[in-house]
């Protein structure tokens, strides 16, 4: 049942490529990131969830011991131990005492945890009902942020936001234009004073960047831009009733009308 993972990782070689790491221009060379590869923590978790959401784990299926699962899979049991230890927070397994590990009905039992391991597992690739998951939730919670702002105003606020507002047209890929878009819910929402609600903005941080950054694929970072200054300007204008009218509007485009997000509108 389950794949063995090898450690290819511990053995790490380098080679001297001239004009691949080092281009030289002038005096001057061009620097590249280095390339992290996944641990066989970050496997081990990988898999097990990968597993569990699939099904061929089962809720309630209890899994075999640290001991057996580490010799099958040819990791240490250390590794594990700490793997089990983040799959329990996340919420896919539980640990029943004097019974063993057990799978979790994660989609009962779920948490932040829970949703930011699911975004990170699909490589925050969107499916249609999650993009519309999420629109319906962002209506809901947009409208209440927009309220407590317009009513918590003031100079240096405006001024701060402005600037977000205005970082979103000067991003220069896909991801910064949704971080920005994102800055900008989340400083309306601390303005507010409304913590918990700051909060619940940051928990959906995965699933809403990788909401503007298909927007921005489809319709262009100025259009999110707009739509955000747009929004912005009746949050200034204190004028409650006409953003909140923006607000629906915008999101029943997004889920049914000529904004929407879904895999066929990437293929436009």
């Amino acid at each position: 049942m389950y794949l063995c993972i090898v450690d290819h990782l511990s053995t790490r070689q380098t080679h001297r490529l001239p004009g691949l790491f080092s281009l030289i221009t002038g005096e001057a060379a061009m620097k590249f990131e280095k390339i992290s590869l996944p641990s066989q923590r970050e496997l081990f978790i990988r898999k097990m969830q990968e597993m569990i959401i699939s099904g061929e784990l089962a809720v309630n299926e209890r899994i075999p011991p640290e001991r057996e699962l580490a010799q099958e899979l040819g990791i240490s049991r250390t590794v594990v131990n700490a793997g089990i230890a983040v799959l329990v927070n996340q919420g896919f397994l539980q640990v029943r005492p004097r019974q063993g590990t057990f799978v979790a009905d994660y989609k009962k039992e779920a948490s932040a945890e829970t949703l930011n391991a699911i975004m990170r597992l699909k490589g925050d690739v969107l499916s249609d009902s999650d993009i519309r998951s999420i629109l319906e939730i962002r209506w809901a919670l947009e409208r209440l942020t927009m309220k407590n702002a317009i009513e918590s105003l003031t100079p240096d606020a405006i001024e701060d936001i402005d600037k977000t507002v205005e970082s979103i047209k000067d991003s220069d890929s896909f991801r910064q234009a949704a971080e920005n878009a994102l800055s900008f819910q989340i400083k309306l929402a601390e303005l507010g004073g409304n913590a918990m609600l700051s909060l619940i903005i940051v928990t959906f941080r995965a699933p809403c960047i990788a909401m503007w950054i298909r927007f921005c694929k489809i319709y262009g970072i100025n259009t999110l831009y707009e739509h955000t200054l747009q929004s912005w300007k009746l949050v200034k204008a204190r004028d409650y009733d006409g953003i909140r009218d923006w607000i629906e509007t915008f999101s029943n485009d997004a889920i049914d009308g000529k904004y929407t997000l879904y895999e066929k509108d990437l293929r436009k």
